[in-house]
């Protein structure tokens, strides 16, 4: 099969997972401000880039797992947080689509750009296969009274530029919810002084978290780090959930376990359900932070 058209095949799975179809399907049926309705949040999804990472800390078909239960959820979209797979290569992200083709995924799935989804997942890299099979990395849309922003941080860092575009993106009176990656270093969600590559970004980190108390964004949810988390951070929840089907790699945090969130979009505030892998769930309580461990 020659280059090009292993290229065309590959941008052909990707077609209907485009975020201007995917959104075009979630329009279709609208929500009114004030009406109540769900959505499903999946961290970190890549099986482990090396076969003694998936050996040790990860057992196979968490994600495929995990995506078909939420299907069976009654929800209006899913939001994958980054790390669809271990590296951005065609053939990885040509395997990835064809998992979601056999999943049989019928409610609007949307994605963010993760670290793994760029050339080098820890190193000088470049999203350009990531946009071309998805779209932009950077984007908002408005749903049922509520704008919901997904913010690339896919290379450690939050810039002047994307700072600027948040703070426009967030001037709105609608309520406001937002989606990245990794999370900001200050928050320490994943247990202790671990390196910033390890935790999240720290440049622009503290214009981000000043944007997001400014703007009153009623969640953060991040992914990045493979456990469980909530943190409220000058008057923002910030919520890690990095559980979808990565490895559980020691991280400081008891925490680890293969999750995701279901959250209702209620007039009196978001509340969110999370179901672990073994069937159980709990709710997070409102108005109280889970400290990291």
């Amino acid at each position: 099969m020659s280059l090009l058209h292993h290229h065309r095949e590959l941008h052909e799975l990707a077609q209907p997972w485009r975020l201007r179809e995917q959104l075009s399907k979630l329009h279709a049926r609208p929500r009114r401000p004030g009406e109540t309705f769900d959505f499903a949040v999946l961290g970190d999804a890549e099986p482990g880039r090396f076969w003694i990472w998936r050996k040790l800390f990860n057992r196979p078909g968490v994600f495929e797992t995990q995506l078909s239960s939420i299907q069976r959820h009654s929800i209006d979209f899913t939001v994958q947080l980054g790390d669809m797979v271990s590296c951005g290569h065609p053939h990885l992200y040509e395997r990835f689509f064809r998992q979601l083709h056999g999943l049989n995924i019928e409610k609007p799935y949307l994605t963010v750009c993760g670290n793994h989804d760029r050339s080098n997942p820890h190193g000088g890299s470049h999203s350009r296969m990531y946009r071309s099979l998805f779209g932009q990395s950077n984007y908002h849309f408005d749903y049922g009274g509520v704008r919901f922003v997904t913010l690339d941080s896919s290379r450690q860092r939050v810039t002047r530029t994307q700072v600027k575009w948040l703070s426009k993106v967030l001037d709105t009176p609608l309520r406001k919810v937002l989606f990245t990656h990794m999370p900001p270093v200050m928050l320490k969600l994943w247990g202790g002084a671990a390196a910033h590559h390890m935790g999240g970004f720290a440049d622009g980190a503290h214009d981000f978290t000043d944007v997001m108390s400014r703007a009153g964004v009623e969640r953060v949810y991040m992914g990045h780090v493979h456990c469980f988390g909530v943190q409220d951070y000058k008057g923002v929840r910030y919520v890690l959930t990095g559980g979808g089907g990565s490895p559980l790699f020691p991280c400081g945090s008891s925490d680890k376990f293969h999750h995701y969130l279901t959250v209702s979009v209620t007039e009196r505030g978001l509340r969110e359900r999370v179901h672990s892998l073994d069937g159980a769930s709990f709710e997070i309580p409102a108005g109280k932070v889970l400290l990291p461990h």
